[in-house]
Parts: C-alpha cells; structure tokens; sequence
C-alpha cells in the first residue's frame, strides 16, 4: 500500500513537473529563423537576371505566401510581360494576351520558377544551411533545379543576390520594399 502512494505522488510530481522546464530550445539557428521570417513576408524588390548568355530587368512583387510577380522591363523585346505564380498555376501576360498553365507542367529551368522556388525554400528555416559573413546571411539549399545560394543584408533585412549555378543563373536585387497598402 505504502509502496502505491509512492509510486502515485512520484507519478503526479512528474506530470507536474514537465512542463516547467519551458520549451524545448529550437534547433534552428537565429540567422536561418531571422532570414526565414523576411523571406515569408510581402516585398517589393528590382531583380538584374542574368541566365547564361541572357539578361533582363525585373520588378518582383512577392504580395502573400507562394504568390509572385515578375514585371519586365528590360530587354526591350520583352518589357512589360507579366509573369504571375502561385502554388498552382503560372500566368503570362504580354500585349493584351494571358494565358495559364498547371505550375507543374512548366518547365524546372524557367528563369521565374527558378527564383520562385529558391526564395520559397529559404523562406523554410529547416533543411537549408545558414552562414553569416559581416552584414550579409547567406542560406543555401536546393530545389528541384539544383543547389542555390541566397544571400540577404542583415542590415536592412533586404534580398541581395541569387546564384543557382546549374542553371548559370545570377541574380541582384536592389531597391526592396514592402510594399504599399
């Protein structure tokens, strides 16, 4: 009997215990969380692409989770296409024209994708790896195009550069904002 009430008040001090010692510490680094919280809320950004032997200019427009926009305006063959994206679909839109397709069926090396996909990953603090070198946090990971390297200002909280070399795609961003309501 004595050995029951015990065992009982052991059982009960444990239960009761357990949840004092708080939370258990996150695994994931200050930087990858800091990067991951940036890359999650809305932005404005001017985005220099450069894909192989092609350049071109665009204003990127990240307004909620998965949905983006790229607005070209160089060169000048294509300056003012549109490209939407979201977890489903892809949109173009350029001279009045628009049309959709399953996010799927798009090609992986599509430049927007690309970017798309590598930004949304490091918007995921686990499975990327994180560095920090003066002002600038760098997370690396990969997407089914292959390895990326994003590096942000720690300063300003702002996007900086993009390489995903096997696609020989780099990418600058300048200028970024949240953007107006």
């Amino acid at each position: 009997m004595f050995r029951t009430k015990v065992l009982s008040a052991a059982a009960a001090c444990l239960l009761f215990c357990t949840g004092c010692a708080g939370q258990p510490a996150s695994s994931v680094p200050p930087q990858a969380q800091a990067a991951a919280e940036t890359l999650q809320k809305p932005f404005q950004a001017a985005a220099d692409i450069r894909m192989g032997g092609i350049e071109a200019t665009a204003d990127l427009n990240k307004s909620e989770d998965g949905v983006f926009s790229f607005v070209f305006k160089k060169p000048a063959t294509i300056s003012g296409m549109t490209v939407t994206m979201d977890r489903e679909t892809i949109g173009l839109s350029y001279l009045g024209l628009h049309v959709e397709a399953d996010s799927e069926e798009v090609l992986n090396s599509a430049v927007t994708k690309a970017i798309v996909a590598a930004i949304n990953r490091a918007a995921q603090p686990e499975g990327v790896s994180v560095s920090v070198e003066g002002t600038a946090i760098t997370v690396s990971g990969e997407t089914e195009t292959g390895d990326f390297s994003l590096t942000l200002d720690q300063r300003n909280q702002s996007l900086f550069t993009l390489s995903i070399p096997s696609l020989d795609l780099e990418c600058s961003f300048g200028g970024q904002q949240e953007p107006s309501a």
